[in-house]
């Protein structure tokens, strides 16, 4: 799929992996302007795919509104896996108690193996 790039400067792209696996990479800046379009993407991976990786590796900032998008659809999406590498971003995750419900890697092999698995 085509990159989709929203009015906020969050970049999206979404990919199928092996048939079953999607991949949605962000990069930008979630916040309460972009997770509208945030949200809207991970609505249609959990349509496209029975495993769903999110990359947050470019992203510069996370949101409490795009932690509980993230939150929501691992209610939806029990197979999600993340991966996150930037220091604000894994902050979020530690203060927010999403972590303990949204498991976090640091890198996409390892988070595409524990959607698998």
């Amino acid at each position: 799929m085509a990159p989709r790039r929203g009015r906020n400067g969050l970049t999206l792209l979404t990919t199928v992996r092996d048939g079953d696996l999607v991949l949605v990479t962000a990069a930008g800046e979630i916040d309460v302007a972009s997770v509208g379009d945030f949200r809207a993407v991970l609505s249609n991976a959990c349509g496209a795919g029975e495993k769903l990786v999110v990359d947050l590796t470019r992203v510069g900032y996370l949101s409490c509104a795009g932690l509980r998008a993230l939150e929501e659809t691992s209610r939806a999406r029990p197979a999600l896996s993340v991966v996150a590498t930037g220091s604000v971003v894994l902050r979020a995750f530690a203060v927010s108690g999403v972590g303990a419900a949204v498991p976090v890697r640091p890198r996409l092999r390892e988070a595409c193996a524990a959607a698998r698995a």
